[in-house]
């Protein structure tokens, strides 16, 4: 009994380590902004080892790396590597939700990055990963985010759909309100529909936000939106 008691508080006393880690690591991933910072959080995954929780937030680094990139080849092998890091994520533990929606961006990133006929080609999978999160956690809005804007993207033809989009966009806003990402393309998806009342709206809560999820990415959020109302208030 003493052994098996030994070896319970060993394993929780892991366990906490582990999550003081993974607390340190996304620290640096929401101040990626920051110099230095991004490749830090990368590092330090990389020497954590390559378990599924692990994994799945590599390749979230690896995007936000590769999207900064300009030449089209380091875009590519960018997104290959985060897609590999996802793909392995989910094989070592396919209930985790986070694995499935970053799997999902980096097929969708290295698809676009590929061109259109390989973007449409992987809108299937790109789906079904998305699917798969909502089943695992209804409440994502990023997996909301993400069929939207396949909805509006796509050509009716292949299956795109405006209204269908402006919808997901709401729930997206509405399941995942820290999330500043999700604001404008809803005020754009408004805007399009000559919604001006609303789009204004939208915009004034992204100005609004307090304790924003993404730190890092809430700056060009908020310039983005800056010169949306600029576009509005000269109509």
């Amino acid at each position: 009994m003493k052994r098996l008691v030994a070896g319970s508080a060993f394993l929780i006393l892991a366990v906490s380590a582990h999550a003081a880690d993974f607390a340190a690591s996304d620290a640096l991933y929401f101040h990626r902004n920051e110099p230095g910072k991004l490749e830090e959080n990368i590092k330090g995954l990389e020497a954590l080892g390559g378990d599924a929780q692990v994994l799945w937030r590599l390749c979230r680094a690896k995007i936000r790396r590769t999207e900064k990139l300009e030449k089209r080849s380091a875009k590519l092998e960018g997104y290959e590597a985060a897609k590999n890091d996802c793909e392995k994520s989910v094989e070592l533990s396919s209930g985790t939700a986070d694995a499935h929606f970053w799997l999902g961006v980096a097929l969708g990133r290295w698809a676009e990055t590929k061109g259109m006929m390989k973007a449409l080609f992987a809108l299937k999978t790109i789906k079904k990963e998305m699917a798969e999160v909502l089943r695992l956690d209804p409440n994502h809005g990023g997996a909301h985010h993400v069929l939207a804007e396949i909805l509006w993207q796509v050509p009716g033809i292949a299956g795109g759909d405006k209204k269908k989009a402006l919808a997901e966009f709401e729930l997206a806003v509405k399941l995942s309100p820290t999330h500043s990402a999700n604001y404008l393309p809803l005020a754009e998806a408004y805007l399009y529909y000559d919604r001006k009342d609303d789009a204004r709206k939208v915009l004034s809560d992204l100005q609004g936000l307090k304790d924003v999820a993404d730190p890092a990415e809430y700056p060009d959020n908020l310039a983005d939106a800056k010169k949306l109302i600029v576009k509005l208030d000269s109509k």
